[in-house]
């Protein structure tokens, strides 16, 4: 029984030490990593040349049901929020980037702001950014800083004013 609670002790102490790290609301979850890669229309965007704006990136794949159960949603925000400066970049995650361009063109979706590359170059995106599971969403503000990094449903678009 005393190693019960011992046990009970030490999970209460893990759960507050990791509860207690983790950033308040508001606060910077860290600078975004630089990447560069490739549109699906063949050209090269790079989050530095973006800075000064606010970012949305979506990482997603063509074969993740949820990806595309959430897709709209924050391609529909990202234009009710375009002309505030917030711009989408999506991180395609297929092995074959044609799937994404199928997938986008036949459900209307612009393709300039899908990017790809390479398999291996967006995988090393998605491990700079420490992205599991996908749909994952990571908003970075106008200085560079990680304000969000979760599901894209997670994100709540009233709290997209104060980044814009």
């Amino acid at each position: 029984m005393k190693a019960y609670w011992i046990a009970i002790g030490v999970a209460v102490l893990v759960a507050w030490s990791i509860v207690s790290s983790l950033p308040k609301p508001g606060q910077p979850l860290g600078a975004a990593p630089e990447f560069s890669l490739t549109s699906l229309q063949g050209t090269t965007v790079s989050l530095a040349d973006l800075r000064g704006q606010v970012v949305l990136i979506d990482f997603w794949a063509s074969w993740c049901g949820p990806c595309k159960a959430t897709f709209p949603e924050v391609q529909a925000v990202a234009a009710r929020h375009a002309d505030e400066g917030l711009v989408l970049l999506v991180v395609d995650l297929d092995r074959n980037p044609d799937s994404a361009r199928t997938y986008m063109e036949e459900h209307g979706f612009p393709l300039e702001n899908v990017l790809y590359g390479s398999w291996d170059s967006a995988q090393a995106v998605r491990e700079k950014y420490g992205v599991g599971g996908i749909p994952h969403t990571v908003l970075i503000d106008r200085q560079g800083m990680i304000r969000y990094s979760g599901h894209p449903m997670r994100l709540r678009e009233g709290s997209l004013a104060e980044w814009l």
